[in-house]
This record gives structure tokens, sequence and C-alpha cells, in this order.
């Protein structure tokens, strides 16, 4: 190429460049000044006030003399979000978050002067509140907070006075809506302090609350008969007694955080042991636990092995341990550690002459079951629940000694698992019980229970004169003819829980010999803040235990709407517990399900290794013939030499589950129904992997043919073969239900969900009924429930706002 001719295409293809350059400056700028249908453009005449609207060609601003202003665009009209600070009646700062939509009507906006010096921003700020303050200052803070107040009900009064203040400085408001109201937290502690301190009627009172899990009366009962929990037996005597009505489902960290707080599963938001993958604690609840707000109003309190405590707030109460596993790292505040820790039992320090006052095992076989190393071993089980009661107990009642806290919560969680371990063996024997393992576990359950009276015993010594007890299950245990024949381990053992619980109240304020009572879950929070001088909050829907006690009235004169409104900080501390021990333990004790067991499916080469008789090569050889013959023949639509090639290979190979179920599909497409049914459960008896799933697919075909009767009659036989399948209690709940044959559906919906706390399938059932029922708060509670799991879900979310509309 020529110099001249790439000289002139260097200078050419540097032209192009600066002219698309400045094109694009060009673009670039006049865009500035483009109209959008999403955004509204204004300049405001910095000498005058007048308003000058960018229409639909270019129109320049020149910055000298015009202050531009730029909001989105909705149904004509400009919109900008914004936050306020306004003052309640006691003076309580609080932050409002609103949204304002607005035009400007006239030319010449009047306060122009001051919107250019101090900016749009601080000058809409001023100017909304300004009007929000002429009308909030005359609510106290519990008004403006409480979504069903005064205030709440009179927005469109607010609305209107604000239009019409924001009128007067040029702007016409088309819609004025406040999204969320956040007061200073610890202006409003400080405030509400102070009230209690005017408004107190005495010193507060003590309570101590004993939380004994899974605790049921009629085993208390009956080892009140024999003499076994003495301590017991006289705080029921001396004080009063009740039931305790629990919710569904009767998981532990579910059902204590309701304990705790007061507050549904849907507010809290603990419904399971794990969510998210990772064990629940208190980074899961999203509301304050009695202990914190007792620590907030100046009662000092002390929690222990309580569900959703650990970790705890920076200025919360003393904590020690959690649930499941004990944790000696989890004590608060961490000054405490090195001397509660050293009260700490560990595991391997007990041997059989401690184990053994519990197990009626001899020495060699503690040995042998400690040199297993199996962690869901029995023995293994046990000793790590009787270390960890005795740890929690002695730190526990050290710390209380010493502190002497208002208020104090201890768990006794080892009663459930104890229950779960070794009820089927709680005497009288039973057919079916294994004899070695009666031999081994008969006295266990009330051992430990008396050992667990025996520990309340020495609380009862040094708990002083002034102090309410509380006993309290969340749920109790069928001890009836319907217990458990085995031990739970590698299945969920939920649906032996059963309604209602225990409860005893004893000492000061209590209504000796009062009668027997029935409480409720939520009525223990009110309780405990009503002996401690403290109000419940409006969003708590229990209530002070009717009948129970003597002197103690509500504090009504002190309004909460919610204790979540003075708590802003995050638990402090790692959360400590080892994932892997946690999920073993549950698992042991029938908690959380273990993972199946799934063997392979052989249709051709070498035979299993485990079948109830082997066959020959040639032998294995000819059924993997037929069975495979039959195949091909119903791909060929050779429907009855398949079904014969198929019984053929049954006769081979009986124990086989293969050509049964190749069968079974047969039949089912033959529309032999009855047969079908009755092969297929042969297959599942003969080692089909994953059955219960099977059954589940079985029942979808039938139901996809409007067939739900037949899908319910072979779900029933499902629930024969495996009673504790979440799957197919899940799937007949729903063919029950869809049949309207709610008497029985209701019932499997919720013993699935006592199976898997977390199924939103399961609750989206149960919130449809009640629905149906036009029970429309049942429902709204199993919908938020399912929400709160996976928020991904418009049409549940489209069916609960529907509802709300009727409450």
């Amino acid at each position: 190429m020529q110099p001249a001719q790439q000289m002139f295409r260097t200078r050419w293809f540097r032209v192009l460049a600066l002219i698309a350059g400045l094109a694009g400056v060009m673009y670039l700028v006049v865009s500035l000044f483009l109209p959008s249908s999403r955004r509204l453009i204004f300049g405001v005449d910095k000498r005058n006030g007048y308003v000058r609207l960018v229409r639909n060609h270019v129109t320049f601003l020149p910055p000298y003399r015009y202050y531009r202003l730029e909001f989105d665009q909705r149904d004509g009209a400009a919109q900008r979000d914004g936050l306020v600070r306004i003052r309640s009646k006691e003076g309580v700062p609080v932050t409002v978050s609103y949204r304002l939509r607005f035009n400007f009507p006239g030319t010449r906006l009047p306060d122009s002067q001051r919107l250019v010096r101090d900016g749009w921003s601080a000058w809409i700020r001023t100017r909304v509140g300004e009007a929000m303050s002429a009308v909030t200052q005359q609510f106290p803070i519990e008004e403006l907070l409480s979504p069903t107040s005064q205030f709440a009900r009179q927005r469109g009064v607010l609305r209107q006075v604000v239009s019409n203040h924001l009128a007067r400085s040029g702007l016409k408001v088309t819609a004025f809506e406040i999204s969320r109201m956040e007061p200073d937290r610890r202006s409003l502690l400080e405030y509400k302090r102070g009230e209690l301190r005017r408004e107190a009627r005495g010193v507060a009172g003590r309570v101590v609350i004993f939380a004994i899990d899974g605790a049921d009366w009629e085993l208390i009962t009956e080892l009140s008969h024999d003499g076994r929990v003495p301590n017991l037996q006289a705080l029921a005597r001396g004080g009063t007694t009740g039931s305790m009505q629990t919710i569904q489902p009767t998981v532990s960290p579910l059902v204590w955080t309701t304990v705790a707080t007061g507050l549904p599963p849907d507010r809290h938001g603990v419904i399971d042991f794990t969510m998210n993958n990772r064990p629940v604690d208190a980074l899961t609840r999203r509301v304050p636990a009695l202990w914190d707000i007792a620590e907030a109003f100046g009662r000092q309190a002390q929690v222990t092995d309580w569900w959703t405590a650990w970790p705890p707030l920076p200025d919360s109460a003393v904590t020690v341990d959690t649930p499941v596993v004990l944790q000696r790292n989890a004590i608060w505040p961490r000054d405490l550690a090195p001397r509660i820790g050293a009260q700490f039992v560990a595991p391997e320090s007990l041997g059989h002459p401690q184990v053994g006052r519990f197990l009626n095992i001899s020495p060699s076989e503690f040995d042998a079951a400690i040199a297993s190393n199996n962690p869901s071993d029995p023995v293994i089980v046990f000793r790590n629940i009787l270390a960890k009661t005795w740890s929690d107990h002695r730190a526990a009642i050290q710390l209380y000694q010493q502190q002497q806290p208002l208020l104090t919560m201890m768990s006794f969680e080892g009663t459930d698992a104890v229950n779960h371990l070794f009820g089927p063996y709680h005497p009288p024997y039973r057919e079916g019980i294994s004899q070695e393992n009666f031999r081994k576990y008969w006295p266990t359950v009330a051992n430990y229970y008396s050992e667990v009276d025996r520990l309340i015993g020495e609380w009862m010594k040094v708990i002083s004169d002034d102090t309410t007890v509380l006993v309290v299950s969340a749920y109790g245990f069928r001890w009836d003819k319907t217990r458990p024949h085995t031990q739970p381990i590698g299945r969920s053992a939920l649906s032996d829980h059963r309604n209602p619980g225990i409860f005893i109240a004893y000492g000061n304020h209590v209504a000796a010999g009062g009668g027997y009572h029935s409480l409720t879950l939520y009525d223990i929070a009110p309780t405990v803040l009503a002996i401690l001088g403290l109000p419940k909050s409006l969003e708590m829907p229990g209530n002070l235990a009717p009948g129970v006690f003597r002197d103690i009235t509500p504090l009504t004169s002190v309004r909460v709407v919610s204790y979540n409104e003075f708590f802003a900080g995050r638990p402090v501390g790692a959360p400590g517990v080892d994932p892997q021990r946690y999920t073993q333990t549950l698992q042991a004790i029938g908690h959380l399900s273990g993972p199946s067991a799934m063997q392979p499916v052989f249709e051709e080469g070498d035979q299993p290794r485990q079948t109830a008789q082997a066959q020959t090569p040639a032998q294995f050889g000819a059924y993997a013939y037929y069975n495979n013959l039959g195949i091909d023949l119903r791909k060929q639509g050779k429907h009855k030499e398949a079904i014969e090639a198929f019984q053929q290979a049954i006769q081979l190979n009986p124990a086989r589950f293969t050509p049964y179920l190749n069968l079974a599909i047969e039949l089912f497409d033959r529309q032999q129904f009855t047969a079908a049914d009755d092969v297929f459960v042969q297959a599942v008896a003969r080692g089909l992997p994953n059955g219960e799933q099977w059954f589940a697919d079985f029942a979808a075909l039938y139901r996809s043919q409007n067939m739900t009767s037949r899908a319910i009659n072979l779900l029933y036989k499902g629930k024969q073969i495996f009673p504790q399948s979440y799957l197919i209690a899940a799937n007949l709940g729903s063919a029950l239900a869809q049949a309207n044959r709610y008497t029985e559906g209701v019932p499997e919906l919720e013993r699935a969900l006592g199976l898997q706390p977390s199924s939103t399938l399961v609750l989206n059932d149960l919130g449809i009924y009640y629905a149906k029922k036009q029970d429309y708060g049942r429902a709204l509670d199993f919908w938020n429930r399912s929400l709160t799991i996976d928020p991904r879900q418009p049409g549940i979310r489209k069916a609960a706002d529907a509802v709300r509309t009727y409450l």
C-alpha cells in the first residue's frame, strides 16, 4: 500500500472516530434534558421561583438560573420516598418512612429561596415534619406504633393535614402513605422505664420456671403413686395444677420459643430444629424473649439450656449452655466462664457406677457399648444426657445462689429424649417388645425422672420464700396403649408427643388448692411479666393464667405495643454448636430422620449379595432373561405376553422386587388396579428402594385420573408399612381432603406436619382447609408460617392477603 493512501485512510478513520465521539457526547448531554416516561424534570427559577417543566423537546436549564429537580413519575405525578423525624406526645423521637406523590399546580413556588438554599431533601423533610408533628404530638407513642390504634384509623386526617401544609408551599399532594414508624429505641426504653417506676404498685416478684420437656400427667401420676417424684408431688399438693395446651407441630424449638416469647411461630420465626441448613439459635429468633425483656427493664434474669437463648444479646441475661449438646463455651457474661465452666461434667468421666444407677446393664455391657463408639447407642446417648443434666444443674444453681435473679428459667430437656429412647421399655412389659432391651432399660424412665425430681428438690432448698415456682411442659407423651414399641433411631418420633403438657404453680402469689386449670403456651409469658411487674405487649395473644394467682393483676396502665421496639442489637458470640453432633443426637432420639439406606436395583449381571435364598449364576441369568423379556414385550405392545414373562421371572426369583414392580406397572396400565396394588405392595415388602416415594407416585397417578378413593386405599396400605413416613402422611391427608373426608384428612395433615414441620405443602393444605371452614384466623396462621419458610409463593401470599380482609 502506498504511503499516501495509508495516511489518507488514517486521517479518515480519525475523522470518523471524532464524529462518533462528538455524537455520543451530544446524545448524553441532550438525554439529560429529555423527558422520560419514568422521570419528571422541573426547573425552579432561582430569582423569582417560577417552575418550569421539561416538555417533549430538548429543554436547557442553565444552572446559574435554574435549580434542577428530578423525580420518579407515577400516575402522572412526581413521587419521592423520604424519612422524617418527629416526636410523640411524650417527646420520644420517631423516624417515619413515607412515600409522597405530588405536582406543581402553579407556575410559581412561594418558598423557592429556602428550597434553593437548603436543597430539596432538607426542604421537603422540614415541610413534611412540620405537618406530621402537628398531628403526631397529640398521640402517645403506643398510639403511633399500634396498627389498630386510633391514630392508625385516622391516617386520612394526617394525609389531609400534610396536603394542606404542602399546598401553602406550592405542592399539590395526590398521595401520602406511611410505610414504617420506628421509635428511637433507647429513648423509648428510658421513657417506659420511667413510666413503670411511676406506675409500680410494689416490688417486682421473683419467678423460677422449670421446663420438663415431654412431661405427661399420666407418667407423673404413676411415679407419684410409687413415691419416685416426692418434690413434684409436694409442689402439686401445696400449689395448683393444670394442663398445658400445646400447638402443632410439637417441635421442641418451636414450642419452647413460643413459651419464652409469648408469640406465635410465624411471629418469632423458629419453626424447626434446623433452618437454612444450620441449627436454630438466638440468631433465628426474630423477637425478644422473657429474659431479654426482664433485663431491659432492670429485672435480673438467668436462663439455662433453653431453646434459642444462645448466643445472648450484649446486655442480656446470664446464659448457660445450649440444648441437645453440652457446650462448655456457652457461658455469658464471659467473665463467669472460668468459675462456672468448672461445674461441667464431661461425659467421658461417667462410668458404669454412675450410668448403672439408671440402666440395668452390667459393667461389661457398659464397656462394650462405649467401645463401639456408636453415637446412636442408647448407652452412649444416655451418658451424654446425664452429663448434660448434671452440668446444667450444677452451673445454674451456683449462679442462682450468687446472683439471686428475679427471673430464672431452667430447662430439663433430657426427659423428652429419655421418653423416646426408653419409653418403649417402661413397665409393664408388652408383646412385641425386645426382651433383651426390656431387661436393660426397663427402669430408665422412672430412674431419670426421679433424678430430675431430686435436682428440683435441691433447687427448692435455695429458692427464697417470695418466689413463684412454675413447672411446665409444652406437650405430653403417649404413655397409653399407643406407646411406641421400638426406639426411634433413624425415624421421626414427633408423632409420639401428645396434647396436653403439665402445669404446676407453687409459692408466693399462688392460690393453693385453686383447682385444676387449663392454660395455653401463650399464657406463660404474660403470667411471668405480670409477676415481674411488667405489662404484656399488645401482640401477645395469651393472658395471666386465670384463677391461679390470688394477688397478681396484669399491669394495664402502661402500654407496650411490641417489645421488639426496644431491641436493635444482635446476639454476641459464636453459636458454638457442632452441627454434626447436633444432628447425630437429634437423629438418635428420633427428632431428625437419618439418611435412608438405599439398595441398587439389579436388572442384570451379578445378583445382590444379601438375598433370602442365594441363586446360582445360571438361575439368576434365567430370572434376568424373563424380566428383561417382559420389558421388551411391553414396549412392543404385547401386554399379555409381558405379564406372563414377569410372572415367570417371579417364579424363578421370588425374593427380587424388580419383577413385582414391573408387573404392577403393567397391570396398572391394563387397568387391573386391584391386582396392581397387591403386586406393588409385594414389591415393597421385598425391599423396593424408596418405597415411600413409589407409594406417593402410584397414588398421584390415581388422583390424576380422578380415582381418589383408590389413591386413599393405597396410601393407607403405605401407612401400615411406613407408619412414620412424612411423604405418605402428607399425600394421604391431601387425598382425603380432596375427597372432602376432612375428619380423617386433617389429622393426617397434622401428623405429617409433626413429622416435617417445615413442609410448606402441608401448611398450605391446612390453610386451605381452614379457609374453606371460614376459620380465617387459623388459615392465615398456617399460610404465614409457610411464607416464613418460603416467601416465594405468590399464590399463597395472595390468598393470605385476601383472608385478611375478613378479619
